[in-house]
């Protein structure tokens, strides 16, 4: 191909670029914050109480534990609502890494220790109390629906051994004294996954719809016209939350009485702090989607031109417009063509407005028709 036959093609392109204005994207998605949060006291101090009584059994020298224990949780699941008002749906996107669950252990620790040995006894008054609380989270991505592969969130955590309590046993008799040192560890087992996230409409009608997966847009009809805007949505999240947490206690008891050593030690008593598993249903949250401002789509925007560059005069037009008024019209078109215009049976071109669409597609034809006879 020479390069003159390349013309035709560098004048379609030129011809296309100009016929192809585009027109204004059109915002149709609406965001709105929606981070639901749920605190929740699980079994307060005073609804759980451990007594271990007397240990060991039938020993010359025993120990008593009495715990008041409870635990809290706190869910934090930070993210967003997307409204698609031309597909008219709704969906739930969490935010990366942001949730949060803590699971709060907490329990106060009383201790009381007597000894039998030859016919001497002696019962010591309460030691403590001592209080102690322990925080285990983890982080995760809301919502934990089906399809989050971070669904369900898992705790497994064991604390390490700590010292609570190291204190001197001094009975009010010189025959005995000792020493009691208890170490304790917490073991947290938890689990929490999103079941559904419920949204709810009032206006133009009342309408619940459920999500019931991560990432998956159901459809919610926001209504015709100009109303409501913007669109209210009530959003509650739904969730399976489970703990069981564990305080372990292991205490070591040494004492000399009457010359003779005595020792209660190696031995680990668990206290199970009653489990919960059950649903938990967050509070509703608002969420607003103002509708998307109209774009203008006539067929003069789409375009890129508008309706007065249609109506305007055309280069023939003008001719005649500026013509001398005593002329007739044919004085005006012989004007015309003395003045280097087109005379009949010659080529004018194609006579017209290139803003008009029918220019555009005046011009492609002739440009098509070139190349072939180039090619020819």
């Amino acid at each position: 191909m020479s390069p003159r036959s390349l013309a035709p093609l560098g004048s379609l392109a030129v011809l296309l670029t100009l016929g192809a204005t585009p027109s204004p994207a059109r915002a149709e998605v609406g965001v709105a914050g929606f981070a639901p949060g749920h605190q929740q006291q699980l079994v307060g101090l005073d609804d759980f109480t451990y007594d271990s009584d007397w240990f060991p059994m039938n020993a010359p020298l025993q120990l008593r534990l009495v715990v008041h224990a409870g635990n809290s949780v706190a869910i934090d699941m930070p993210g967003e609502g997307r409204y698609d008002w031309d597909a008219g749906t709704i969906e739930y996107a969490g935010d990366a890494a942001a949730g949060r669950l803590g699971v709060d252990i907490g329990f106060t620790l009383d201790a009381m220790v007597r000894f039998d040995v030859l016919g001497l006894q002696w019962q010591s008054d309460i030691i403590g109390p001592y209080d102690y609380a322990v925080i285990s989270e983890g982080s995760f991505t809301p919502y934990l629906l089906p399809g989050n592969p971070e669904r369900p969130l898992v705790i497994n955590d064991k604390t390490d051994p700590v010292t609570l309590v190291s204190v001197p046993v001094t009975p009010d008799i010189i025959v005995a004294a000792g020493n009691l040192d208890i170490d304790i560890y917490v073991i947290v087992d938890a689990a929490l996954e999103g079941t559904a996230i419920e949204s709810v409409t009032a206006d133009p009608e009342i309408q619940l719809v459920t999500t019931i997966a991560e990432g998956v847009a159901v459809p919610l009809a926001a209504g015709p016209g100009p109303t409501p805007d913007p669109l209210h949505v009530d959003g509650t999240l739904i969730c399976n939350l489970q703990t069981a947490p564990t305080v372990v206690f292991k205490p070591t008891l040494v004492m000399t009485i009457l010359g003779q050593d005595f020792e209660v030690a190696d031995i680990e008593i668990p206290v199970a702090i009653p489990p919960f598993n059950d649903q938990i249903r967050f509070d509703p949250l608002a969420m607003e989607f103002p509708r998307p401002a109209p774009v203008g789509d006539s067929e003069g925007d789409s375009h890129g031109y508008s309706s007065s560059d249609s109506d305007s005069p055309t280069t023939s037009d003008t001719a005649g417009a500026t013509a001398d008024p005593g002329s007739s019209s044919g004085d005006a078109a012989s004007g015309a063509g003395e003045a280097g215009g087109a005379q009949p049976g010659e080529d004018d071109g194609c006579g017209c407005d290139v803003r008009r669409p029918d220019a555009h597609a005046g011009l492609l034809l002739l440009a098509l028709l070139g190349l072939t006879r180039r090619r020819r």
